[in-house]
């Protein structure tokens, strides 16, 4: 570069910038229009641009605002997906248990000489009072388990 268009150079840069006036309009089809002069014959806003240049602190409050809202929104997320999951979980858990509740009472009432077996391996028949308590149990999963 030769020294003179150098020197011009430096001087067009070190020239201050001037932000023109903006002016905006919506046009008949809704669509927002921004220019530095304003349309003949509408109404229009003067908008002043401010640029946020030299205040890190308010920079970085707002860029701790923005990550404090999307880590809201993502715990906001995970536990709607949690309660989902738990909801399901615990619809599982309600049909085992009714299918559990079903299958004892069928058990009970197919065969009244019912028995169990015991911890060492043996095995006893229950009573019919321990059939009608047991029965009694069962259907009172039933009900709980089963609307």
């Amino acid at each position: 570069m030769k020294p003179r268009h150098a020197l011009i150079f430096s001087l067009l840069c070190g020239l201050p910038v001037h932000a023109a006036d903006v002016y905006t309009w919506v046009d008949a089809q809704g669509v927002k229009h921004f220019s530095s002069s304003p349309p003949p014959g509408q109404t229009v806003e003067k908008d002043e641009l401010h640029y946020n240049r030299g205040d890190p602190a308010a920079a970085a409050a707002a860029e701790q605002r923005r990550q404090d809202q999307e880590k809201q929104a993502r715990e906001q997320s995970e536990a709607a997906a949690h309660a989902a999951e738990e909801a399901g979980t615990r619809g599982a858990e309600r049909q085992r248990s009714c299918a559990d509740a079903r299958e004892i009472i069928q058990r009970l009432e197919s065969s009244p000489a019912t028995r169990y077996r015991r911890e060492d391996g043996t095995f006893m028949r229950y009573s019919p009072e321990e059939v009608a308590s047991r029965l009694a149990e069962a259907r009172a999963r039933e009900q709980e388990y089963c609307d």
